[in-house]
């Protein structure tokens, strides 16, 4: 048994020899290497693209994806662009930004395709349940509100415009780090914050809270103007003590590649993170509410010709 085993060895290695020797080092490692941009550590880019990466790369040997930290959206377009990276996560609104060469992309397009669209990202305006002045987004007015800074304070600065509210003049803000946001809520020293959905749950874990829906009418104005953004609403008491639907909006995240991807590997990246959504799930809780068809709704930006051929043989795409 024991020289039987040393002999299989021997021969598998002789024709790994022959294969470099003769067939070349390329032809023994025929595997495709992929770059994957995230964000800084920590965020939910990375929480998202590195078990991306880990799930494509057990259901496709010739693959390899890396994800890899980066600043987000805004450096992974700019990677995209250098041909640095292949994929990316990023915010919808800078996608589109980027693609239309405006804000900071100014003169600078960048040409990218979705591959997937990812789980839904709604903050929620949150306050205390003790604060009985609050009902409405438009009743923020001369209250001290937590707004954030980066990417949330953006959005939440859009959102409070889109109700009337000028955030210079009409209320007291606050731009802490986001985690900040629900600190200064617990401690009273603001009325309201702009909270992620984690940062909520976390509030309700010491505090009764009550959360600000969108009115129908205002949000499909809202999205109508801004399609990067879209439509989501939290089902009753998903958050502890809200017993009430709370109605949202999706800034979304896109699974993003390099327009100049070949189609046939768009196809291959989408079918196997699609088909190994629950191996993504199983690292990162938050993933169970993806599905195929919730991947192929559009949020403001274009699949990516391979992606949409693996969605249309899905019977999931409408164009």
């Amino acid at each position: 048994m024991h020289k039987k085993r040393i002999s299989f060895l021997f021969v598998g290695f002789s024709l790994f020899i022959f294969s470099i020797t003769f067939l070349g080092a390329g032809a023994a490692l025929a595997v495709e290497q992929v770059s994957m941009g995230t964000s800084t550590v920590g965020g939910l880019f990375p929480n998202l693209g590195f078990p991306i990466a880990q799930c494509i790369n057990q259901a496709l040997p010739e693959v390899n994806v890396t994800a890899e930290f980066t600043e987000g959206s805004v450096e992974n377009l700019r990677l995209i662009e250098k041909k640095e990276i292949q994929l990316a996560i990023i915010s919808p609104m800078i996608g589109y930004f980027a693609r239309n060469g405006m804000a900071m992309f100014k003169g600078k397009p960048v040409n990218f395709r979705v591959v997937a669209r990812l789980i839904p990202n709604g903050n929620v305006w949150t306050t205390l349940k003790k604060n009985k002045t609050i009902k409405t987004i438009r009743d923020f007015k001369g209250h001290k509100v937590g707004i954030g800074t980066g990417g949330i304070g953006v959005v939440a600065r859009l959102q409070l415009a889109a109700h009337g509210i000028d955030f210079k003049k009409d209320i007291k803000p606050f731009f802490p780090s986001t985690g900040e946001l629900a600190t200064l809520l617990k401690d009273g020293k603001v009325d309201v914050s702009f909270l992620t959905e984690g940062l909520a749950k976390m509030v309700t874990a010491t505090h009764e809270i009550k959360m600000i829906s969108w009115q129908e009418a205002d949000r499909k104005k809202y999205i109508e103007e801004r399609p990067y953004f879209g439509k989501y609403s939290y089902a009753p008491n998903h958050f502890k003590g809200v017993d009430y639907e709370v109605q949202t909006v999706d800034n979304g995240i896109h699974f993003i590649a390099d327009a100049d991807m070949s189609d046939e590997m768009a196809y291959t990246v989408a079918k196997a993170f699609n088909e190994n959504l629950a191996c993504v799930a199983k690292i990162f809780a938050p993933a169970k509410r993806l599905s195929p068809a919730w991947s192929a709704t559009k949020l403001g930006n274009p699949y990516h010709p391979g992606a949409i051929k693996y969605y249309k043989d899905k019977g999931l795409w409408t164009d």
